[in-house]
Formats: C-alpha cells, sequence, structure tokens
C-alpha cells in the first residue's frame, strides 16, 4: 500500500489552510447567530432609531391583535380585536376589524371613516365617535392623525425604563423594557383613566427592530394587575402588532 507522506512544508501549508478554514467557519457562525453585527449604539439609541425610520414610511402592512381580561367581583369580560391592513402615509388606512366575533372592514381617509359591516355590500361614511363594531374611532388606529410609529414609539419609549437588548440574532434587533404605566396612560390621555391609579404599576413591552433599515417588524406588550380602585379584580392587557411590506406600493382611496 503506498502512503503519501507530507513534507514538513506541505503540512506547515495544510496546517494553515485547517487554521484559516476553522476560522472562517467560526466567523460564520458568529455571523448566522448574530454576534457579527455591531448594535447601533445602545438599546435605547436602537429604538429611538427605529422610531425615526417608522415614521418616514410610506406604507406598510400591519396586524394587530389585542386581548383585554377584566374579572371583577360578578362579572368576567374578555375582548379581544384584530386589525389587519395598510397603512399610506400621511393619513391613509384600509383595515379589515375582527371584534367580538364580528368582522367589518374600514377605510380612513384623514378625518373621513368609511365603514363596511358584516353582511353588507356598501359602505357607510360614520360621523360619531364609535364604530357598530364597538371600535373607537378615537384608538389609534383609527385616528385620523394614526401613523405605524405611533402604535409602538413615542408613547412607550417616554415611559420606558429598564430597556436592555435581549439579543440580536438573525434580521432583528430584539430589545425589551418596561412601561411606567402612569406615565403611559397620561401619554396617550385616555378619557376617564386617572394616570395616578396606575402609580409604580409597569407593563412588559418588547421590539423587533430589522437591522439593515431600522424599521420596527414586531411589537408586544403584555400588563396585568389589579382594576384600579376595585377590590379583588384583575386586569391583563396584552398587544402584538407585525409590521411587513415596507414601503410598496400601495393607493386608499375613499369607496364610491
Amino acid at each position: 500500500m503506498m502512503r503519501c507522506r507530507l513534507t514538513p512544508a506541505w503540512r506547515n501549508r495544510a496546517s494553515c489552510c485547517r487554521a484559516v478554514w476553522f476560522y472562517a467557519a467560526i466567523f460564520l457562525a458568529l455571523f448566522a447567530a448574530g454576534c457579527g453585527a455591531k448594535p447601533l449604539g445602545s438599546p435605547k439609541e436602537i429604538i429611538n432609531r427605529a422610531i425615526t425610520a417608522q415614521g418616514s414610511l410610506k406604507s406598510v402592512r400591519m396586524e394587530l391583535d389585542s386581548k383585554t381580561d377584566v374579572n371583577v367581583p360578578g362579572a368576567v369580560r374578555s375582548d379581544d380585536v384584530f386589525y389587519t391592513g395598510v397603512y399610506q402615509k400621511p393619513d391613509r388606512w384600509r383595515l379589515n376589524i375582527r371584534s367580538s366575533g364580528t368582522k367589518s372592514e374600514v377605510i380612513v381617509i384623514g378625518g373621513r371613516t368609511f365603514v363596511k359591516l358584516p353582511g353588507s355590500d356598501s359602505w357607510t361614511e360614520k360621523k360619531g365617535d364609535v364604530l357598530e363594531s364597538g371600535v373607537s374611532k378615537k384608538d389609534d388606529v383609527l385616528d385620523s392623525n394614526a401613523s405605524p410609529d405611533k402604535l409602538v414609539s413615542g408613547k412607550y419609549l417616554e415611559s420606558a425604563i429598564n430597556t436592555v437588548l435581549v439579543d440580536r440574532k438573525g434580521d432583528n434587533y430584539h430589545l425589551k423594557f418596561d412601561l411606567d404605566m402612569s406615565k403611559y396612560v397620561k401619554a396617550v390621555n385616555s378619557t376617564g383613566v386617572d394616570p395616578a391609579a396606575f402609580a409604580g404599576k409597569s407593563a412588559a413591552m418588547e421590539v423587533w427592530v430589522l437591522k439593515g433599515s431600522t424599521y420596527i417588524s414586531k411589537a408586544t406588550m403584555r400588563y396585568s394587575s389589579d382594576v384600579p380602585g376595585v377590590a379583588s379584580s384583575k386586569l391583563g392587557l396584552g398587544m402584538e402588532v407585525d409590521f411587513s411590506e415596507f414601503n410598496e406600493p400601495v393607493k386608499i382611496e375613499a369607496p364610491k
């Protein structure tokens, strides 16, 4: 049997090649795990950049799922509202809304809101503040001044504490922080809600920021506490919003 013996020079060259491939493999593994990407500053700076980028969007697709659970003596209530649709800058939305088992379609053009109710083929312009689906026109999504960044940005960030970078795996920076609920309620100016009732309470917020564009791709919020002013009660709030199809061509017009 013929054996191939490596000379010292070839042994050195082979050793160098193995070393090169070894370090290349380590680099690729680290990069794939997200360690090869440098963060855009501190966690709070990453969120700030994301808010700026999100606010400059010309259009975006959004899916928002919100859930509210209220448990008070003698009554238990659970509300789920799911929005899916597209936004066009500066103030246009086309949405499908599912709430309390009913589905409706909504088009928002500035301060005008058009609704197609379940089982109907026609659009109706609504003048009041509440749609038949039970969704308020004054909420963050149907506000005539609404934009994608408002759903996960200023109001939340201004009341953010303990902001940390969880990881930077794959295409996203994953961050989390706590919301000072008293400051948050004051920021969103919720009618009939006293910010003082939420003093000392916080909600958990997580945000995923795309590395290249710094757009926000996903955000979640979770809050659990008692109902302010009600003994033996429990309040649970949850929200998840996903953004995609950034700046894709879209044209939203009032129905005819």
